[in-house]
Parts: C-alpha cells; structure tokens; sequence
C-alpha cells in the first residue's frame, strides 16, 4: 500500500532527513525521482541520501495547512519540503531540494553541464500550471479558537499564494505556459540531439542521468497525463517513455499516473 511507503505526517520522526511530499504533487514527483536515479548506486551516494525518509502530506486533507506544518515545516505551506539536521532550515522547493540531493550524488550535476543544467532548470521551473488560491485558508482565519502564532503562520501563507498569481504588469511581453513549454523543450532537443548520439540520458549516456534528466521526464509525463504531449517533441515523448521502463520510475510512481483521479480513490486508503 502507498502509506507503508509513505509515512503519516503525524507519525514524522526528526532522526534524519525527512521528505513532506504528496505523491500526485508534479514538485515531490520530480525530487522523488531525483532520489531514486540518486540512489541507484547506493556505495556512491552519501549516508544521507540512503537514510531520508518519506513523509506524507495529504492536500486532500490539507494538512499543508495545519499550524504544526506551517510553523515548523514550510510557512508556505506547499510541498515538497525537506528537514535535516545538516541544513540550518528546512527547504521548501523542489529545486533547492533537488540541488541538496546533487550535493549527496554529485554525478546528477556533472560540471561540464552544470551552466546548461541550472539554467534549463530555472527556465522549467518558472512554468507555472496550478496557483489558484486554498480558499479553507480564509475559512481557518474565520475561526476564533487558534493561536496568534497560527493566525499570523495563515496570513503569511494567504499573503504569498496572493502574490504568485498577481500578473507581472512590469514585463509585458510574458510568455504564457504553453510557450514557455515549447522554448524550454525546443532548448532540451538541441543538448539531446548534441550529446546523447542514440542513448537513453540527455548528455549521453556516459555521463548519465543528471537531475535535469530527472525533472524534465516528470514534467514531460504530467503534459502526457492531462492530455497536452502535443507541446512535447516527437523525440523527447520516446525518450520519456523510455526512462519510464527503468525500476527507478516505478519505485516511485508504482503503476500510477502523475494526476490523482477519483478511480484510485483516496489517498489514505491507495
């Protein structure tokens, strides 16, 4: 069952690095296969790595927006984020986690690639699909009986999903998603098709998978799953597929789709 694998929240245990993730959540998608290609050689990679443990927050129940999460996890109150005693602070992105985890397995940022690998991450990471505001946010700051600490952990959070969607009036001649798609996939081809030369990773596979690889196929399987691959290249859908074969995308994807649907039920119970 996915709760064995995935720990309760309210089960967590501060011992070692601890993953907030929630399985269908594209973010936790991409750093959990980043930790899985990570791992697949274990005497490599660092003590760390091998002893994360993964927690589950359930947004069905928004428990992102408990007081506990808020205040001790991530003020945000999104997912993924990571804690662990050798980081002075929790990370509350999948990009800064991502880059914590090359710091554990440093062959998923090789420095011949690393300019090419930063910058196509950043451009896929400012495509933004999803950030409609929670309105039980409004719904919890209506009642009388939680803390001032709570209620000012809410404000904040109310505050900085306001902000992401605020339109950018200062830059006029933004792309919208689909176009930012296109650019960032017409970009990958190009390193695909320079330095792959037939093999399964971007950079070919004697460099092998970096984390570029690993979040571009999440990215490119999500399009897949709610009906867009006509925004991905004929070349990098195979590609995709391909990887999706390796036990490292079933390890964490277990047969699933990346989009919950009301035919796999509720999460507690997968």
């Amino acid at each position: 069952m996915l709760l064995r694998f995935y720990r309760k929240l309210r089960g967590r245990d501060d011992s070692g690095p601890c993953l907030y993730l929630f399985p269908f959540s594209l973010s936790s998608i991409m750093v959990q296969f980043t930790i899985a290609v990570a791992l697949q050689n274990k005497f490599s990679s660092s003590r760390e790595l091998t002893k994360i443990k993964y927690l589950l927050v359930n947004l069905h129940r928004n428990e992102n927006l408990g007081e506990d999460y808020l205040l001790r996890v991530n003020p945000k109150g999104k997912v993924p984020a990571l804690t662990a005693k050798s980081i002075p602070a929790p990370l509350t992105d999948s990009l800064s986690i991502s880059y914590w985890v090359c710091e554990q397995q440093p062959s998923l940022i090789p420095e011949t690639h690393r300019t090419t690998i930063q910058r196509l991450l950043s451009q896929l990471h400012r495509i933004q699909t999803d950030n409609n505001p929670n309105p039980v946010v409004d719904d919890l700051l209506a009642r009388n009986d939680i803390s001032p600490q709570y209620r000012r952990a809410l404000e904040y959070k109310r505050d900085c999903d306001r902000k992401q969607i605020e339109p950018n009036l200062d830059n006029k001649t933004e792309e919208g998603m689909t176009d930012q798609a296109r650019r960032l996939f017409s970009e990958v081809v190009v390193e695909y098709r320079k330095f792959s030369h037939g093999g399964m990773w971007i950079f070919g596979d004697k460099t092998g998978p970096t984390v570029l690889d690993t979040h571009v196929v999440v990215f490119i399987v999500r399009l897949i799953d709610i009906h867009l691959e006509d925004l991905v290249p004929r070349q990098l859908q195979t590609y995709a597929k391909a990887i999706m074969e390796l036990p490292e995308w079933k390890t964490v994807m277990r047969g699933m789709p990346t989009i919950w649907n009301p035919s796999l039920g509720p999460i507690d119970q997968l």
